[in-house]
């Protein structure tokens, strides 16, 4: 991607490689006993720098979720010797997995909105950030690129920063909507003062950044968000879209090829930015699942994720991830990491 901003380096390390990770062990110990269709929120797992950037290596070595970071693969090291055995003859999950990566985007808050609540819907279990209300500390998180728009003068001027402040803005121009978790980015007041960092695949990528607008939707209780980014840079609204169209495409195929097998393996990958540092790839299985009012899903999974994580999209068989279908990481309880509802 085109017009590079400067990345500070940061690396896990330990660095994984393949032969090292096919899997990653479970967070913690499973126990469904009583609480099947009960859902307890637990820590979530967006990464909050008190101190701005600096704090990254910091927090990267001093990591108690994941000490070490054994189960994270660089997704330029990532190939179809990772994923579970029957994929290893064919590339067509692997493509999957890597195009899933290409839409992943590190997400960058830097306000707190003052609507946050005290605590989740009808509990006593305190919100994300409750007590961070109209601060301007940073937040990371991830999430992944799903719609493509673009915008001709009848819809108004280009709405990015560039724009905003220019006497002739311009009239054609994209919006990207993203999706993440809801306690990452809550509502316009954060989505304002977000960036989209497209890119950082390593520590060497060009990115590209984009300026948040809009929350489209926040699902508070079921930590899912749908916002919106801006750039007048056609080009790339252009190959996004493209990309965009080729997961859903190559999504349909693989969960047609292997959705019969999805008992079996229970696969579920993530792509994210783990402690704000270049895209990671983790490969476990979902473990067991919640459901609400006949349809509404949460997956809890064994595979590894970091403060950084939230908002990442939770890649299984048996949603197959085109169009809308997606549950964002949301964090970890007694039962294991899991998603958002979807």
């Amino acid at each position: 991607m085109k017009t590079p901003n400067k990345v500070r380096e940061r690396k896990l390390e330990p660095s994984s490689t393949p032969e090292d990770v096919p899997y990653c062990e479970s967070p913690s110990k499973v126990n469904k006993s009583d609480q099947t269709g009960v859902f307890i929120a637990g820590n979530h797992e967006a990464e909050m720098c008190y101190g701005g950037e600096a704090d990254l290596h910091k927090h990267v070595t001093d990591c108690k979720k994941n000490p070490g970071h054994k189960g994270f693969i660089p997704l330029k090291d990532f190939n179809a010797s990772c994923l579970p055995s029957r994929y290893h003859d064919d590339d067509l999950m692997s493509e999957t997995i890597k195009t899933l990566g290409a839409l992943t985007v590190q997400v960058k808050t830097k306000f707190t909105s003052r609507e946050r609540p005290e605590f989740y819907p009808g509990t006593q279990v305190p919100y994300p950030f409750y007590n961070d209300r109209g601060s301007h500390v940073m937040r990371l998180g991830t999430g992944r690129a799903k719609w493509v728009f673009k915008y001709i003068e009848r819809d108004g001027t280009c709405r990015c920063a560039k724009c905003q402040v220019s006497a002739k803005p311009s009239k054609i121009w994209g919006e990207l909507r993203v999706v993440t978790a809801t306690h990452v980015v809550f509502d316009d007041s954060e989505a304002r003062q977000t960036r989209c960092v497209l890119g950082f695949d390593d520590n060497k990528s060009p990115v590209v950044s984009l300026d948040g607008w809009e929350v489209w939707r926040a699902d508070i209780e079921g930590d899912r968000c749908k916002l919106s980014y801006v750039t007048c840079d056609l080009e790339l609204v252009d190959e996004l879209d493209k990309m965009c169209r080729y997961f859903y495409d190559i999504c349909r195929v693989v969960n047609n090829k292997y959705g019969k097998h999805d008992n079996v393996d229970k696969l579920a990958v993530i792509v994210s930015h783990p402690h704000g540092c270049p895209k990671q790839v983790s490969v476990g299985q979902w473990t067991h699942k919640h459901m609400k009012d006949g349809y509404r899903t949460r997956y809890w999974y064994t595979t590894c994720t970091c403060p950084g994580s939230s908002g990442a999209t939770v890649y299984t068989l048996e949603y197959d991830c085109s169009w809308d279908y997606q549950h964002p990481h949301s964090g970890s309880n007694f039962e294991g990491n899991y998603s958002g509802e979807y």
